[in-house]
Parts: structure tokens; C-alpha cells; sequence
């Protein structure tokens, strides 16, 4: 092997000395001018020059290294042209995409007059991170106020069940993570508190993200429950279950079927504003609950109730949330689980 390599060494050498012989030198070809593009070029003729082995030397004045994409032809894309729209097709949203759909819902859901309302779905999540304070008054039958207290709530919109509750004063927080839930008690953790926590998150967070909520086709169902008269009007109604979780129902229907979240939602038949909901939930003692919506006021581009007034058979108020501030936050997935 070192022998042939010395070899093919000492014949490169040989050949190095060896005189080339003179290339034939082609024929002139003939000018052709560059095609008009536009730049600082356009309609130079190219000179074009032969050295004494016959290769060919373009006299020009572009910097050492520089390059200049020759003009496309008619009907043909360049590669970069190309990258550029794919990029630009790749953020935008396609025609055949209804807007709804972008907005976040489907554009058969009996909710697009309270989504006209309120803002949409996509609306409500792109808020992110948010923090509300909310205040709590209980009444007696004759209205007197009985106590107040104040909860605050950091929520993030972009998910159904990341909540998060703190009581100041009293030591206490509950939190959220999807199916997961904790109660915290000084800082350390009370599961004894877990069932309690589990009711009052989902409470709240229903309170914070209605009517946005019940777009997720996947969790919920809504079907027209046709109209509601008051003493002073008429609102039409909707009816919303809470679906079962997927592959409980695939075997066939359940003969005791088990509880499920029932909501009933009421709005304007005009400007499509909700006005009252009722809520049964699943978990035992929930009964039905009647609210009713009041002092409406937007935020960052959606629409949130100020007070939410619960009332008995009677229409006569027991307790009223009230949001009291609502801000933006920043927040990870740390902040709804224990720590």
C-alpha cells in the first residue's frame, strides 16, 4: 500500500511539472444582454474575457464573494419566494376555516348569541394567567347583610380546571389540577379538606369562565330549551349536561346511571346577554342553585358580570359574589398543584 501510494505521489509530481498543453480557445460566444430586474444592473451587458488555459474571467464590480439570483422565469417560483409564502400560509389563518372555528367554538352552538355578547371562547383564553378578587355577602330573608369575607382566585383560561383559592386571614387554600385537587392549611397540606375544596373550585371556576365553558363540545352538551317568561320579559333558555368522561359509556347505558353537572342558562333574546343560570351539580347536597347576573363590565376585550346574585323560590337574595378586581398574573402549572 505505501508502495502504490508512493507511487501515485511521485505521478502527481511528474504531471505537476510537466508543461500543460495549450487548450484549443473557444469560440466567442456571443453577448447576450442580462434581462431587466429592477436593481442597480439591470441592462448591463456582461464582458466576458478568456485567461491563457481558456476558463473564462467575467470582469465585474460586485464585491469578492457576492451573488446575484438570476431573473425567474415567466410562471416560476425561486426557492426563497417559495419558504416566504409557506412561512406566511403557515400563520395564517386558512379560508376555508370558518371564523368561529378560529374564535374557538363550533359555529352550530346554540351559544353564539351569548359568545355576540360577551366575546368568544378564543377571546376569554388568550387572557392567560388572571388573578379576581371576589367577595362573598351572605343575606337573611328580610336582606340584611349577615357577613361578608373575600376569596381570591388565580385562574388560567387557557384550561377548564386550573384554579387555585386563598382565604386570607384564615390560613386556608385550595387548589386545582384538572382531576387533581389539594387543600393546604398554614402551608401544609389538609386532606380532610380535599372533598370541601373540590366543590368550592368547581364552583368558582364555573363562575369565573361562564359562559366560555360550556363551548368544549367534548366535556359539554347544549340543546335550546326553548323560552322562559318573567315578570317583565322574555329570555330564551339553554340546557347544558356535563358529558361522561370518554369510554364510561362505550359498553352500553349504565342502569343506575351516575350524577352529572346540569346547568340551565337564560339570556337576552336580542342583544343575547346572560341574565340567570341555574346549576345542579353532580356531587351530593348540590340541589339547584338560581343566580342571576348583574352589572356587566369589560375586560381586556370580554365581558364579565360584576355580581352574581344567588335567590331563593321567592327571587329574594341569600348571597352575592362580587368581583371586586381582576388582573392579569403570571402562572405555571406549580401554581395549581400541591407544593
Amino acid at each position: 500500500m505505501r508502495s502504490m501510494l508512493w507511487v501515485w505521489v511521485s505521478t502527481c509530481g511528474l504531471l505537476a511539472q510537466q508543461p500543460a498543453p495549450p487548450a484549443p480557445k473557444p469560440a466567442a460566444a456571443p453577448v447576450v444582454p442580462q434581462q431587466q430586474t429592477g436593481g442597480q444592473n439591470a441592462g448591463r451587458v456582461a464582458v466576458v474575457t478568456f485567461d491563457q488555459n481558456g476558463f473564462p474571467q467575467v470582469a465585474d464590480d460586485l464585491p469578492p464573494g457576492a451573488a446575484v439570483a438570476p431573473p425567474a422565469p415567466a410562471g416560476e417560483v425561486r426557492v426563497a419566494d417559495q419558504a416566504a409564502a409557506r412561512a406566511t400560509a403557515a400563520t395564517a389563518v386558512p379560508a376555508s376555516v370558518p371564523a368561529s372555528a378560529a374564535a374557538g367554538f363550533d359555529a352550530g352552538t346554540p351559544l353564539l348569541p351569548m359568545f355576540s355578547a360577551t366575546g368568544s371562547p378564543g377571546a376569554w383564553k388568550r387572557l392567560g394567567g388572571v388573578q379576581v378578587t371576589w367577595r362573598i355577602t351572605v343575606y337573611d330573608p328580610q336582606g340584611a347583610v349577615l357577613g361578608t369575607r373575600e376569596v381570591v382566585h388565580t385562574a388560567d383560561t387557557n384550561f377548564a380546571a386550573r384554579d387555585r383559592l386563598e382565604f386570607p386571614g384564615e390560613g386556608r387554600c385550595y387548589g386545582r389540577l384538572g382531576p387533581s385537587v389539594f387543600a393546604e392549611r398554614q402551608g401544609r397540606p389538609w386532606p380532610t379538606w380535599t372533598e370541601t375544596a373540590g366543590h368550592e373550585l368547581a364552583l368558582f371556576g364555573m363562575h369565573l369562565r361562564l359562559p366560555w365553558l360550556f363551548a368544549d363540545t367534548a366535556a359539554f352538551a347544549a340543546t335550546s330549551g326553548g323560552v322562559v317568561d318573567r315578570p317583565d320579559e322574555r329570555l330564551q333558555r339553554l340546557l347544558v349536561e356535563r358529558r361522561p368522561p370518554l369510554g364510561l359509556d362505550a359498553i352500553g347505558p349504565d342502569a343506575e346511571p351516575p350524577p352529572r353537572d346540569r346547568f340551565e342558562l337564560c339570556f337576552e333574546p336580542s342583544g343575547g346577554r346572560p341574565r340567570e343560570l341555574v346549576h345542579r351539580f353532580a356531587f351530593p347536597g348540590s340541589g339547584a342553585r338560581t343566580v342571576l347576573f348583574d352589572e356587566w363590565e369589560e375586560y381586556r376585550g370580554v365581558w364579565l358580570a360584576r355580581r352574581r346574585i344567588y335567590v331563593d323560590e321567592q327571587r329574594r337574595p341569600t348571597t352575592m359574589l362580587q368581583i371586586l378586581a381582576i388582573e392579569s398574573a403570571v402562572v405555571t402549572e406549580r401554581d395549581f398543584r400541591l407544593h
